[in-house]
């Protein structure tokens, strides 16, 4: 059964790439994210055909703990009428297409889910973990991400930014708010053609 989360550790990926073997695994990590940064919204019917792994998820529950708190201030918009992430199925949306996704694509999301988890701690030198910050501080963490020196932290960065735009704003509970109101076609409508 072929590993659906298969990913370089996080030694493999900070050691420096002095070898043709680390140069190859950095440039497959930086491709990765980069394709992750450039997925888009997908229709809701094509959701559902992405393949289940063996426990039907892709991050297990801790990623996805991690996960929500980084689409919980990536998509804070300081409406007042805004669904909060808990509230939708948009962590799940993401969770689903991973799965479908080719495992040299998604395999180091988990990793780069604890990354931003500790990064407090790594890359500040803070005795804190992401979750256990303020959402100011969560901000700020994302701001260190966001406008890093090193070129793989901000692809990742982007990769999963990308990721939770496009959980966050393909749920329905948030169209009202960008002013769009849902496909013309309703799923299973079916079209009539005059004879």
């Amino acid at each position: 059964m072929p590993n659906h989360r298969a990913a370089p550790g996080l030694r493999a990926l900070l050691a420096p790439a002095t070898t043709r073997r680390g140069f190859l695994r950095l440039a497959g990590t930086t491709a990765a994210f980069g394709a992750l940064a450039q997925l888009r919204v997908l229709p809701a019917g094509a959701l559902g055909c992405a393949a289940a792994g063996p426990s039907g998820r892709f991050f297990d529950a801790s990623e996805t703990e991690i996960l929500t708190q980084l689409m919980e201030r990536i998509t804070d918009t300081g409406l007042p009428g805004a669904p909060r992430v808990r509230e939708t199925r948009a962590v799940a949306t993401v969770d689903t297409v991973c799965l479908g996704l080719d495992p040299a694509v998604s395999g180091v999301l988990p990793l780069a889910l604890r990354l931003f988890e500790w990064g407090p701690l790594l890359f500040d030198f803070r005795l804190a973990r992401f979750s256990t910050l303020s959402p100011a501080e969560q901000d700020a963490s994302l701001h260190g991400w966001m406008t890093s020196r090193l070129a793989l932290r901000r692809m990742a960065f982007m990769g999963v930014r990308n990721l939770c735009f496009m959980g966050w704003y393909s749920q329905p509970e948030v169209w009202p708010l960008i002013g769009y109101q849902g496909p013309l076609l309703r799923r299973g409508a079916a079209a009539t053609v005059p004879a």
